[in-house]
């Protein structure tokens, strides 16, 4: 968990409601809002309304789609959130914010009692980084991408402004993407959009350094890609 006040209770981490997605990697710090309506996971919002809060998003495999409404494989390790709004439309659908607190490995799936899935997982530690080169490489490469970005200058400002590394790890990991569209990321053999990949990767690291050496390295490619488009554009407007 990024704040260990944030680790919720065992009872909760022994039958964790999840929520698994195809296309969706809850990160540490970040808020994902959710638009629900599937009849499961409807109860699964009440369930967790009254017991917790928490609810588990972990990313489903490759190949999830021939048994989608049944319990296909998930990624070991996912993002755990809390609920923080609801609101309920006439149609009985919801909308929902989770924020994101922590990472969690999955221990094992529990048999069914309900309509939505619980897993027996478990906390993942957050320990501050160690290798402040690695980090100032990567801000200085935020900048350099700011720089070539100068429409979303304003929101990589703000990032730069995060002073614990974990949380700029997974702010920078959550801007990659959306960077990333901008160059036409390819498809991963796997059949998962590139940009997912990445983000499930980070989430997956082994620890906070580890991923601030991954960002450096993809932060790099997206810098190339950027430089790449400018002076394609130069030449075109010349």
């Amino acid at each position: 968990m990024l704040q260990p006040d944030s680790k919720p209770p065992p009872e909760v981490l022994s039958a964790l409601p999840i929520f698994p997605l195809p296309n969706v990697v809850l990160l540490p710090g970040m808020v994902l809002p959710l638009n629900v309506f599937e009849p499961r996971y409807l109860e699964l919002v009440d369930h967790v309304m009254t017991d917790g809060l928490h609810i588990g998003v972990p990313l489903l495999r490759p190949g999830y789609e021939s048994n989608y409404e049944g319990r296909p494989p998930i990624e070991e390790i996912f993002g755990i959130g809390r609920l923080l709004a609801h609101h309920r439309f006439p149609d009985g659908r919801r909308f929902i914010r989770l924020e994101g607190l922590g990472r969690v490995r999955l221990e094992r799936e529990l048999e069914p009692r309900r309509s939505f899935r619980e897993v027996e997982a478990i906390p993942l530690p957050e320990a501050p980084s160690t290798d402040a080169q690695s980090l100032e490489i990567l801000k200085a490469q935020v900048e350099r991408v700011a720089c070539l970005c100068p429409d979303d200058g304003e929101m990589i400002d703000s990032l730069l402004s995060i002073t614990d590394a974990r949380v700029f790890s997974y702010a920078v990991s959550a801007l990659l993407p959306s960077i990333e569209l901008m160059n036409g990321a390819p498809v991963v053999p796997s059949g998962r959009c590139a940009q997912v990949e990445i983000l499930q990767e980070c989430l997956a690291a082994e620890s906070t350094d580890a991923r601030i050496r991954l960002l450096v390295a993809r932060t790099g490619d997206v810098i190339a890609g950027l430089s790449a488009n400018h002076l394609r554009t130069s030449q075109l407007l010349n």
